[in-house]
């Protein structure tokens, strides 16, 4: 994922605004909040003082400023479903880069799979454009009958993607601008929940995907973010996660943008997803300064953190049994859409 969305998206700077009508399908049946936060509980959320205190200030400062106050809420439309913070924006360059000094990228996904398999066999040969490409773990797979592109703003990142022959463009205005209608394939990778003003993107994607060509976009599902606090006790953190997609809300974006919608596919059950719901429920553990969580993040030696957290994990199980047939279940969809 980029570490500027704000930028790579439109080459525009973050607008923090309240909102009136549901941002997918414009609807006025927004009820009241559903959860509310603080500044200093997304501070904490993200790294916790006394983990680093000094990224904890610097995160505070930054969320302030987006949120232009100290407090956001979580609203939810009753007609699509879509859920989003209020102020509606998303992180900024600042934000990304401070969050992502704890952050890698992740390695190959399910939704890379369902790409592969339900949109590439369909062209013997190609031009591909993944918007977030990170460090190209898609990309440098794809085979040689496809051309590969992408859209990053993060100078570091963009030199990784060169490096193994991808072209690059630091915004995806500038993308649509050079190559209209020039791209078989555009890809999504759970991008755009990040993203506050997501119907231009989605005509932008429409501007940069040929007629017959195919969009792919998968999203982390609004119903698992908002039950996910229940289950691992971790929050859907704004301002990292600003949009909360149902399949309807997607639905009704992408043929807003001008796209027919093919088919709907969901993640999987996983193992992986087991053991990724345990290791959330002892990081939301460590927001508690005095649980045994929170000391092991303390630890400055990586291998001794290590099995340690590894103990905190067998810990909790018990906690997080009562929610068992959540716990390897896909938290994320994707839609397959065609530009008409």
């Amino acid at each position: 994922m980029n570490t500027d969305l704000q930028s790579f998206e439109t080459g525009t700077e973050a607008d923090c605004y309240s909102v009136s009508a549901c941002p997918a399908c414009g609807s006025i049946q927004i009820g009241a909040p559903i959860e509310q936060y603080t500044v200093e509980q997304a501070a904490v959320h993200f790294c916790p003082p006394w983990r680093n205190a000094g990224r904890y200030e610097r995160l505070r400062q930054s969320i302030t400023k987006l949120w232009g106050g100290n407090t956001c809420v979580i609203r939810q439309c009753a007609a699509c479903g879509f859920a989003f913070g209020d102020p509606f924006v998303g992180g900024d360059e600042e934000f990304y880069s401070i969050l992502h000094e704890q952050h890698g990228y992740p390695s190959w996904r399910w939704d890379y799979d369902i790409a592969v398999q339900e949109v590439l066999t369909l062209f013997p040969h190609g031009r591909l454009l993944e918007i977030g490409a990170g460090e190209g773990v898609f990309l440098k797979n794809l085979g040689r009958q496809w051309k590969a592109f992408a859209v990053e703003a993060s100078d570091t990142t963009r030199g990784l993607l060169q490096q193994s022959g991808i072209s690059v463009f630091p915004s995806l205005r500038e993308a649509a601008r050079r190559h209209a209608g020039s791209f078989d394939v555009v890809t999504m990778f759970q991008v755009l929940e990040h993203i506050a003003p997501f119907n231009e993107v989605l005509k932008l994607c429409h501007v940069l995907v040929r007629s017959g060509g195919r969009l792919i976009v998968t999203v982390p599902a609004c119903e698992a973010m908002l039950l996910q606090p229940k289950i691992i006790g971790e929050h859907d953190m704004p301002p990292n996660h600003i949009n909360k997609f149902t399949p309807r809300s997607l639905d009704i974006a992408l043929t807003a943008a001008g796209f027919c919608v093919l088919q709907t596919r969901y993640e999987p059950w996983s193992l992986r997803k087991v053991s990724s719901s345990i290791y959330s429920r002892v990081h939301a553990d460590s927001v508690n300064p005095s649980t045994f969580a929170a000391k092991i993040y303390r630890l400055q030696n990586r291998k001794l953190r290590i099995p340690l957290l590894a103990i905190a994990g067998a810990l909790s199980i018990p906690r997080v049994l009562p929610f068992w047939r959540h716990l390897g279940t896909g938290g994320a969809f994707g839609m397959i859409a065609e530009r008409t």
